[in-house]
């Protein structure tokens, strides 16, 4: 199988570029474009989620409380538009300060108690996951739902120019301030990471601890400020779920789509761009879920059609492993020619040697 990828490799990219290009073609013009629409305004928390997954990973901290911080931002965006019934805007900085407060409960914990990694995210989850219900029912009388003709959700927005043009102007324009917000992040995250010397620093971070303390970067401090952005842009994500789709919360109503952004990072293998583009797929398929329960006519079992999410999750779980394995593979077979070749020289050396 090695063999037949070495062999054929430039063929095999130019097919798969030729079928992206055809996929896309048809997702674009064969599908309809309230889907389309549908599967943009869907894919900004797995955008912000992704996001707020590659601060701390390149970072060297794998954030797994992702889940928590955006159910925090859920909840905070709805109960201070519920209590205050300002702007909607309000309440997604309310959501995003107390996501990026989260985050540095969770650094704290983790850089200066040394609390394991993966112990602490889960306790942060199951926390903000009972809390959450706990204030709801305590503090508002709600069960289930917290919701109230007060709360108001974020408003459309039409682009000026863009939402003249033809087709593109209806895919494009007509969101909220939180997805054109989360488009904006995917460059300014890009252009931090790989275009700044605190990007740099970050990264070296992530990369080599004992190196980069070597040089003088204060790796507590930087770990803590990855954090600290990772749960602003978790708890954003959280308050588009609440008062960008629904105005109202529900109990645990970010139902895994934290877990689902840390897959879009590593399926971009924690590349911004990349996984801009990876999250518009996971919104596609939240999106094809939705719209084919609508279609009745169709007969199709209602729950695989909720599952689609999670099996779009777990192909790509799937495809990120045989990436991973199948590049192994290839530097251990590269490895391995590249010393036959120089234990050949070298044999080759010693025969001329001893005869001279």
């Amino acid at each position: 199988m090695i063999d037949i990828l070495q062999k054929y490799q430039r063929i095999l990219r130019i097919l798969l570029l030729v079928g992206g290009i055809a996929v896309v073609l048809f997702i674009l013009f064969g599908l309809p474009i309230t889907l389309l629409q549908s599967s943009i305004r869907l894919a900004t928390p797995y955008v912000l989620g992704a996001l707020a997954a590659i601060v701390a990973s390149r970072a060297g901290v794998l954030n797994l409380a992702i889940e928590g911080m955006m159910l925090l931002g859920a909840f905070i965006a709805v109960a201070v538009l519920y209590q205050t019934g300002f702007d909607p805007l309000v309440g997604v900085l309310a959501a995003t300060l107390a996501g990026g407060l989260l985050g540095i409960v969770f650094a704290v914990l983790y850089l200066r108690i040394k609390i394991n990694l993966i112990i602490l995210a889960l306790a942060v989850n199951l926390f903000i996951s009972n809390a959450t219900v706990y204030f709801m029912r305590t503090q508002f009388g709600a069960f289930g739902t917290l919701a109230d003709p007060s709360i108001q959700g974020l408003p459309r927005i039409d682009l000026p120019l863009i939402s003249q043009i033809p087709y593109i102007g209806s895919l494009i324009s007509g969101h909220n301030a939180v997805v054109y917000f989360s488009w904006i992040m995917v460059a300014v995250v890009w252009v931090i990471l790989f275009r700044t010397q605190f990007g740099r620093h970050l990264r070296a971070v992530g990369e080599n601890k004992a190196a980069a303390e070597s040089v003088g970067i204060n790796i507590t401090r930087v770990q803590i400020f990855a954090l600290t952005v990772s749960g602003m842009l978790a708890g954003m994500a959280g308050s588009f779920l609440s008062i960008g789709v629904l105005s109202q919360f529900v109990e645990n109503m970010t139902a895994g789509r934290g877990w689902t952004a840390i897959t879009v990072a590593l399926f971009a293998f924690e590349q911004p761009i990349p996984s801009f583009f990876t999250a518009l797929f996971f919104g596609l398929s939240e999106a094809m879920s939705f719209f084919l329960q609508s279609r009745p006519e169709l007969s199709l079992p209602p729950d695989l059609l909720l599952a689609l999410p999670q099996i779009a999750t777990i192909a790509a779980l799937v495809i990120v492993a045989l990436r991973i394995r199948a590049g192994e593979l290839l530097k251990r077979r590269a490895f391995a020619t590249e010393f036959g070749r120089e234990l050949a020289k070298l044999g080759k050396g010693q025969l001329v040697g001893g005869g001279d």
